[in-house]
């Protein structure tokens, strides 16, 4: 049987064989230093892009919150139907809720005979006075008046319910069926509303001034009791200063009492970070974001009124995307 002989290497070889192993291992440092300065840097871009992509800034801007409860009620407005002249297809001249002058035309009827057929004729029908048209009527025109509270008993108005009627182009209607109303929207309106002081917070007395608006943000108007109906559980007829077009457009409408108003930034509560124990929030500051302490003097539902920031400065809205000291857009 042979015998394997091992021989030594001579000195040569062995050289070789170390700068050959030396080579290798530096070729798998240089490759795995690359590999990680490229996963860095792609981390970096990545990073970069996501913030600039998904962070949102928006410029602090002035404004309002209040501290409301819940008024829902019914408008009471100064308004006229107008009724058909005679039977026929009406045609609409002017756009619903547009304004319109006295002796305005605000659609023609094209009348037709006993059969149905049309005969050509038109009817023009006019506006009794100046107000809003609303193509509309929902019957509760004649009974909502500034006396409705002498002159229906509380159970009669809760019992009160909307049946709008709306009338279309080209639709055949009948003489004396109502048409349109016209709506003074230049006057005060009243606003008929049914409130417990448990939840309200407060009695409503005549005569006294309070503050509505339409949500928390306001805008908000003055309005005066005019008179009060019930005890614990009442009925209050408020009149309204200077309300708007839109408010004139409802018979229903959501109010809120005003109990008291925060002015200062108003910026959602998603803006707010906490950093030692302080409360502030991240500016856009030459493209990086930068904390600023803030007083928090309000906060209403998901928005808040700061103050210690300027208006105009941008405000990070969404900061869990972004730490300090980062670039952002």
């Amino acid at each position: 049987m042979s015998r394997l002989t091992m021989v030594p290497l001579g000195k040569e070889a062995m050289v070789r064989r170390r700068r050959t192993n030396i080579l290798k291992i530096s070729t798998f440092v240089a490759l795995l230093f690359i590999t990680l300065s490229a996963a860095w840097l792609l981390k970096g871009v990545v990073t970069s892009w996501f913030v600039k992509t998904i962070v949102d800034t928006e410029p602090a801007r002035i404004g309002q919150l209040a501290d409301t409860r819940e008024l829902p009620g019914w408008l009471i407005r100064d308004e006229v139907i107008v009724n058909a002249p005679v039977t026929g297809r009406i045609e609409p001249l002017v756009e619903d809720y547009e304004r319109v002058r006295l002796g305005t035309t605000v659609a023609r009827v094209r009348t037709i005979n006993p059969s149905g057929m049309d005969m050509g004729e038109w009817v023009e029908i006019t506006s009794p006075r100046s107000g809003l048209v609303v193509y509309a009527v929902d019957g509760l025109e004649d009974i909502m008046s500034v006396r409705i509270l002498e002159e229906r008993e509380a159970h009669q108005i809760s019992s009160l319910r909307e049946k709008e009627r709306r009338i279309e182009a080209n639709q055949l209607i009948q003489q004396g069926q109502p048409l349109f109303k016209i709506i003074n929207n230049l006057d005060k309106a009243h606003f008929l509303a049914h409130y417990k002081i448990q939840e309200l917070g407060r009695a409503l007395v005549p005569g006294a001034r309070v503050t509505l608006a339409l949500s928390p943000e306001g805008p908000t108007f003055s309005a005066r009791v005019i008179n009060v109906r019930g005890g614990d559980e009442a009925w209050v007829l408020l009149q309204l200063s200077n309300p708007s077009v839109d408010i004139m457009k409802e018979r229903k409408v959501n109010f809120q009492l005003v109990d008291k108003i925060h002015r200062g930034i108003v910026l959602p509560t998603s803006a707010l970070v906490e950093k030692d124990g302080q409360s502030g929030v991240l500016l856009s500051i030459k493209k990086r974001a930068q904390w600023r302490p803030v007083e928090v003097i309000a906060v209403i539902d998901k928005q808040m009124v700061v103050q210690g920031i300027d208006e105009g400065q941008l405000v990070v809205l969404n900061p869990q995307y972004i730490q300090e000291g980062q670039e952002i857009k």
